[in-house]
């Protein structure tokens, strides 16, 4: 039940974006001349911070379904959208609707100093955007026709299917992480500010074993690679009896 729940926050994340933004400015603001509004106002913006992020903890440890998703237009097999960061991000908007409510008073109570509180509502507004950005962005690990793309919100990574050493191409090192087998780690190819390790793929939000399942297949038949992204070859692989087994065993 758990685990439809997260996926649901994860399918519906705009609203529940939207609605944590409005909810912590409508706090805010009906708090801002009530008897101890002071007070009331710290535990709006403190409370459901603390726990989002309790729940975006729960969501990290147990959301790893073994699903991917045809995404034909591309084409190819995204991961599922991941309710972790969208809890995580719901948490932060009301943290920052505080930090910024409070910085706005400042700047303009103070007539000389209203540049040091405008600087950090600043930054909190770009820590905020950043957060939005990857609870609404395509994020994680998707196989496409010409290889693994790994995409994260300052950096990406692409491993062609011939980086790949053969025929163990891929395993799960842990619930967390993907390793790859190179046989030509030049061919991997990397842009942005983060360089991971090139043999390391996180498996945020699937489950690892069944990713690492996934790359295997499609690393030794180069025949079927060009029909990843479509619904047809997607069911041709979950109806594979050892990866019905993983779908079988993972929640989802």
């Amino acid at each position: 039940m758990m685990i439809q729940i997260l996926g649901w926050v994860a399918r519906l994340r705009v609203a529940l974006l939207t609605m944590a933004l409005l909810t912590a400015v409508a706090l805010q603001v009906l708090l801002r001349n009530t008897e101890n509004g002071l007070g009331l106002r710290l535990a709006a913006g403190i409370v459901p911070p603390i726990a989002f992020i309790l729940c975006s903890a729960f969501a990290a440890r147990f959301f790893h379904p073994a699903k991917l998703v045809a995404r034909p237009e591309v084409p190819a097999f995204d991961v599922p959208a991941n309710p972790t960061v969208v809890l995580a991000s719901i948490g932060y908007t009301f943290f920052a609707v505080l930090m910024v409510s409070g910085l706005v008073r400042d700047i303009a109570a103070d007539e000389e100093l209203w540049w040091f509180p405008a600087i950090l509502a600043i930054l909190v507004a770009g820590q905020l955007a950043a957060f939005w950005s990857s609870a609404l962005g395509r994020f994680g690990a998707r196989l496409t026709p010409d290889g693994i793309e790994f995409r994260e919100l300052f950096g990406s990574r692409f491993t062609p299917w011939d980086a790949l050493a053969t025929p163990l191409a891929a395993y799960p090192h842990d619930a967390q992480q993907v390793t790859l087998h190179l046989a030509h780690p030049e061919l991997v190819r990397r842009r942005g500010l983060r360089h991971t390790s090139p043999t390391s793929l996180p498996a945020a939000g699937v489950d690892a074993e069944f990713l690492a399942r996934a790359i295997h297949e499609y690393a030794n038949r180069a025949d079927l690679r060009p029909a990843i992204g479509s619904t047809a070859e997607l069911e041709r692989f979950l109806a594979i009896p050892q990866i019905d087994d993983i779908a079988t065993r993972a929640p989802n």
